[in-house]
């Protein structure tokens, strides 16, 4: 949710506020480096691919005013999308699910900059599809999240992590130091249905248990591994064995 002045609080990031000038003319709009702020360093720079008018508004508006960001580019048509992030260095990319339904788009852009931080925002996304998602290098986010959890994520794909930030602003990271040592085999398998977010009774069926033992399995590996909640496992890298 984004509120601005003597605006009412507004679901999601697709705010349009008035005093936010209509690019006009659409497509790409690619900032210089002399248009970008002269703010110092330790701030993350954005490319902002394209999005929904109202959507595209609210997102310029969020990342226009957060001093921490240094907006490089917007409105960055999947045509050219490889060639901005390579020419203007990003830290982090923001795309549209619509543009990345195609998994080659992530491929792409991370052949370009490997150490890059890709955040997808998508409508209502699934554990499964974010777990994807997670898989090939990306972050998602769901489009009704607030407007500070945009930024959270945008924070968080910066320092090269991956997270899953669903509509009531939980947020599950990716990347998290752990070791199967300590897991025995029948764990190692729970584990990688946990990982792409199935429910203990989806996988009590799958493995012909009862609902209690990968109720127990579960909380053991929940706790050989560190995390707190089943969610935290969700696109969680199997570790090696």
């Amino acid at each position: 949710m984004i509120e601005t002045a003597g605006s009412a609080p507004t679901h999601g990031v697709g705010l349009h506020h008035r005093s936010l000038a209509h690019p006009a003319t659409a497509g790409t709009s690619l900032y210089s480096e002399d248009d970008v702020p002269a703010d110092g360093t330790g701030h993350v720079a954005v490319v902002l691919g394209c999005f929904a008018e109202l959507l595209g508004l609210g997102l310029k508006k969020l990342l226009g005013e957060d001093r921490n960001l240094r907006v490089l580019g917007v409105d960055i048509d999947r045509t050219v999308l490889q060639h901005a992030v390579e020419s203007l260095a990003p830290q982090v990319v923001i795309l549209d699910e619509v543009i990345v339904r195609e998994l080659s788009i992530l491929g792409g852009l991370k052949a370009v900059r490997p150490t890059m931080g890709i955040v997808v925002l998508a409508h209502h996304p699934t554990a499964s599809y974010a777990t994807g998602l997670m898989a090939d290098g990306a972050s998602c986010v769901a489009k009704d999240i607030s407007g500070a959890g945009v930024l959270a994520a945008v924070r968080i794909a910066a320092d090269g992590r991956r997270v899953f930030a669903d509509v009531d602003g939980h947020m599950v990271e990716r990347s998290r130091p752990a070791t199967s040592a300590s897991l025995t085999p029948r764990e190692i398998e729970v584990l990688e249905y946990l990982s792409r977010g199935q429910s203990h009774a989806e996988i009590a069926q799958a493995l012909q248990v009862g609902v209690e033992t990968v109720r127990t399995h579960s909380a053991h590996i929940r706790s050989k591994l560190g995390v707190r909640s089943k969610r935290e496992l969700i696109g969680l890298a199997i570790p090696p064995q």
